[in-house]
């Protein structure tokens, strides 16, 4: 269906390649703190300082505080700034972020490190490469350790190690939890091997592992995770929050657990898979980052079109661009249809 939609609209190759190396590129003006649209009722419109024109959002959309929001009576929408404070409106107007969202002296919400380049070479499936806690901070000492699963294999070997911890197990499916008879030491990383019976192995192959998070940083994101259950959101915006808090932390693996609970429940904002297909992609799942299903996603960019039946709607703008995605794609200034609920 994606390949039929893309051939449609006949962009080239070239057009593809200039939007992709731009989208991985991080913006020098990128701001720190991450604020983003959490709820929209009605044609809520969004402008940036560069845009010509006020464009329609769907929730999800990131901003920035010289970012503007354009109400008629009768809508409202809800902003998380990034102190995790709720920013209501529902008044008929433009509204500058920054009037909503002031500056904070510490984000508690922030963009992804723009330092960190999201790896794009392919897992190797040959190997049970860890799946999680991969490259994450965690906040439990008994982690559950998942690894991709081989056609064949019988029984799996499994080391942690790490700084006073030398721990062995042998298991018949793709996880096991870890004991914690050997106690893990806040703020240190350990490393994970699983070996196959197969003899395929991660050592010197997949160097991945995980970090306990520290004793005062577990307490505040407890604290914070407190005051964002008081905050006036749905159930499932507080769910999308609270995985941009653990993402925020570098608690990937728990962000990924709340994403993935979303997805099996079949839910339909693009912003869950777009937040989902980014962290896979930053911790180095590749694979799983492109098997994100009914979605086309450029990793890296906020954007994202969804596809269903055979119609699209876009769900997001080229924010690290600073232009509407129908600048770049002339074509999606047609009217789509909003897809119809599954059956």
């Amino acid at each position: 269906m994606i390949q039929k939609f893309w051939k449609s609209k006949t962009i080239s190759r070239t057009i593809i390649a200039v939007i992709l190396t731009t989208l991985t590129t991080p913006s020098i003006a990128q701001e720190a703190g991450l604020i983003f649209i959490s709820e929209v009722k009605g044609n809520v419109k969004l402008k940036q300082p560069n845009w010509k024109s006020y464009q329609t959002v769907y929730g999800g959309e990131l901003l920035n505080t010289s970012d503007k929001l354009r109400l008629v009576k009768g809508e409202s929408v809800k902003v998380i700034c990034d102190n995790l404070q709720v920013w209501n409106l529902n008044s008929q107007g433009e509204f500058e972020v920054a009037k909503g969202c002031r500056s904070s002296t510490r984000a508690v919400l922030t963009r992804p490190d723009s330092k960190t380049s999201p790896t794009r070479a392919g897992n190797d499936p040959t190997i049970p490469y860890l799946i999680s806690p991969r490259n994450s901070a965690i906040l439990t000492r008994q982690p559950i350790l998942r690894w991709h699963p081989l056609p064949g294999a019988t029984s799996y070997q499994v080391k942690v190690s790490g700084p006073d911890v030398e721990w062995t197990t042998k298991v018949s499916q793709p996880e096991v939890v870890y004991s914690g008879n050997q106690p893990l030491k806040p703020g240190l990383r350990y490393r994970v091997i699983v070996i196959a019976s197969n003899g395929a192995s991660t050592e010197g192959k997949d160097n991945a592992g995980f970090t306990l998070l520290s004793n005062a940083d577990t307490q505040r994101v407890k604290t914070e995770m407190a005051k964002l259950q008081q905050q006036p959101l749905s159930n499932e915006s507080k769910t999308l929050v609270l995985a941009h808090l653990y993402r925020s932390n570098n608690l990937n693996a728990d962000a990924i657990e709340l994403l993935e609970g979303l997805v099996k429940q079949r839910n339909k904002r693009t912003a869950v898979y777009q937040l989902l297909g980014s962290i896979y992609q930053q911790i180095g799942l590749t694979e799983l980052a492109r098997e994100q299903p009914l979605y086309l996603r450029v990793i890296g960019g906020q954007w994202g079109v969804s596809l269903k039946n055979g119609r699209s709607v876009i769900a997001y703008f080229i924010h690290s661009t600073k232009l509407p995605l129908t600048f770049l794609f002339p074509c999606t200034r047609r009217k789509f249809s909003q897809p119809k609920p599954d059956s």
